[in-house]
């Protein structure tokens, strides 16, 4: 994986986005916010966002996740929420300040993958 993109998997159910690299803000939230029409085009409630090649998020990025992205998935129906985890030790640090809250706050569950075919396996399961 190299390039960052959102599309749907049929297999799991879960509208799927792929983070790589060091993304400018813009590029960054398109991408979140085609994977809100993917979900919504899909009536899913599932999605995996592998981000193990993002590097770290700017802190606009991370308020913005907080305080628009998140109420706006939860309000479109959001319940399962994969991740398969950054290699990048200031990546998973951006990943861990960017989600510590949403899951008590929100009521979506999210849980964390070394791989993306755990991720699809446990949320095939929901």
């Amino acid at each position: 994986m190299n390039e960052s993109k959102a599309f749907y998997d049929k297999d799991s159910g879960a509208a799927i986005g792929h983070f790589a690299g060091f993304l400018k803000p813009e590029e960054f939230k398109t991408i979140a916010e085609e994977l809100h029409v993917i979900r919504k085009n899909n009536n899913s409630q599932k999605q995996l966002n592998n981000i193990e090649q993002m590097r770290v998020l700017t802190a606009d990025v991370q308020k913005w996740l907080n305080d628009v992205w998140f109420p706006k998935a939860k309000q479109g129906g959001l319940k399962y929420f994969a991740f398969v985890v950054p290699k990048d030790v200031f990546g998973k640090m951006s990943m861990e300040n960017a989600n510590k809250d949403t899951s008590v706050t929100s009521g979506i569950e999210i849980q964390y993958f070394q791989t993306e075919t755990e991720a699809k396996a446990w949320l095939k399961s929901k």
